[in-house]
């Protein structure tokens, strides 16, 4: 089961905007009619009920987003770029990974309402847009904006009511085939089971899901056995049925094992609603020792300090997942259970101080320049967009340029930074003269 992926990401640019003057018959000077560019394509992320892996994206995990079109003359708008929708399974946790390795995280998705995580860039404006009374014939336009570079970890976490946990051969395969129409593979040896199964069980006209969880091994925390992959899609469970095996040397020390490894990997699992249910009753060594065994769990139960749960409301069943006997009882239970339980996703609050849920409007760099040689190099995206389609070499621009440097305030500290005639001056990849 493919339940952990890495995808690039990377949203469409914002089309150009247009340099163009209106030419028409009888309207030889008609002004200036350069359309804005379109915006970029950008990239979501849905849940979808119908998937239940990640492996669709294993193997097509980069994913480049549609540009927006050029902008044209007689103020035709370019067209927007087509957004993509990324497909998840319900239950999908959005990182995003940042070049020192470190991950900040930005949604939960347990809904199908789209999350944002590339946003695509803005067109780039016309030069309509730049006319004004003392400027009848703008020759400025924008390059569109570049759309966002991102790079996403995702990871399932199953989304189940209730999480059947037990050590290997313990009979859970068994169990959720006799409960529900999953049919997982049964065997009489370990580890039959090496991914998680989900099966949708129907008591006394309830409905809930729950999801066998392969075996567990001492130190499963620590990932032993990949302890640690099995344990996450735990997480979601609002109960557990520590299923123990009634023909165990052991069924007190294999629970006191089992609830000590949910509590180790994160006490907020341990917390939550327990059903201890020990399988096997139709061998005549269960059946005949089941005052014992459940006389053991009792006393394992009071021994345990860091067992949250109430002793004696924990239930304990003894059940025969092959003949059924015992089984409605459980079930029973766990429908009270669920009905008392909350219904909601992860704990997201450890995340608070973390990047919201979606991506939000990227801020501009503040104007800056710094002296390279004998080169003034000025820090300004507005002025990079506005000189990378400009002809540096018509004086009409140059002028323009100037106007939009002392708008922005960039040419007064310029000034005062000693700057003189003749000096150089390097927006982005342009390079023109101070006069």
């Amino acid at each position: 089961m493919i339940d952990t992926v890495r995808i690039n990401v990377k949203a469409g640019n914002g089309g150009d905007g247009c340099i163009s003057f209106l030419r028409l018959k009888y309207q030889p000077r008609g002004g200036p009619d350069g359309g804005d560019g379109g915006d970029g394509g950008s990239a979501y992320i849905v849940g979808d009920s119908s998937i239940n892996t990640l492996l669709h994206l294993k193997y097509n995990s980069t994913f480049y987003l549609q540009r927006g079109t050029h902008g044209k003359g007689k103020n035709q708008r370019g067209a927007n770029g087509k957004d993509t929708e990324i497909r998840v399974p319900m239950g999908t946790v959005i990182w995003r990974m940042h070049r020192d390795g470190s991950k900040d995280f930005m949604a939960d998705v347990t809904t199908e309402e789209p999350v944002l995580v590339a946003q695509g860039g803005k067109g780039g404006w016309g030069n309509a847009r730049f006319v004004s009374s003392t400027n009848q014939e703008p020759m400025l336009s924008e390059s569109g904006d570049k759309g966002e570079y991102a790079v996403l970890w995702l990871e399932l976490k199953l989304l189940a009511d209730v999480g059947l946990l037990a050590k290997p051969n313990a009979g859970k395969s068994t169990l959720i085939s006799r409960c529900s129409a999953a049919k997982p593979k049964v065997a009489d040896y370990p580890f039959t089971t090496v991914e998680p199964v989900l099966g949708v069980v129907t008591h006394g006209g309830q409905d809930f899901v729950m999801m066998e969880i392969p075996g567990l091994l001492e130190g499963a925390h620590r990932g032993i056995g990949l302890g640690h992959q099995f344990l996450r899609h735990a997480e979601r469970a609002r109960a557990y049925v520590h299923l123990i095996d009634g023909l165990s040397d052991d069924p007190a020390g294999d629970f006191l094992m089992l609830n000590r490894e949910l509590r180790e990997f994160s006490p907020m699992l341990a917390a939550k609603p327990q059903v201890v249910a020990v399988s096997k009753l139709d061998t005549t060594e269960t059946y005949e020792l089941r005052d014992v065994i459940e006389e053991e769990l009792r006393r394992a139960m009071t021994m345990d300090d860091a067992f949250v749960s109430d002793e004696d409301d924990t239930p304990i069943h003894f059940i025969s997942s092959v003949s059924g006997a015992g089984v409605d009882r459980l079930l029973g239970d766990l429908v009270r259970i669920l009905a008392e339980a909350p219904r909601d996703g992860i704990d997201a609050s450890e995340w608070e101080s973390e990047v919201p849920a979606v991506s939000v409007p990227r801020e501009r760099p503040p104007l800056g320049f710094y002296l390279d040689g004998d080169v003034y190099v000025v820090e300004s995206e507005r002025l990079e967009r506005l000189t990378g389609r400009a002809d540096m070499r018509d004086y009409r621009v140059m002028l323009q340029l100037w106007r939009e440097m002392s708008r922005l305030g960039i040419a007064q500290r310029l000034e005062e930074a000693g700057i003189e005639a003749g000096d150089t001056i390097r927006i982005g990849d342009a390079e023109l003269e101070w006069f």
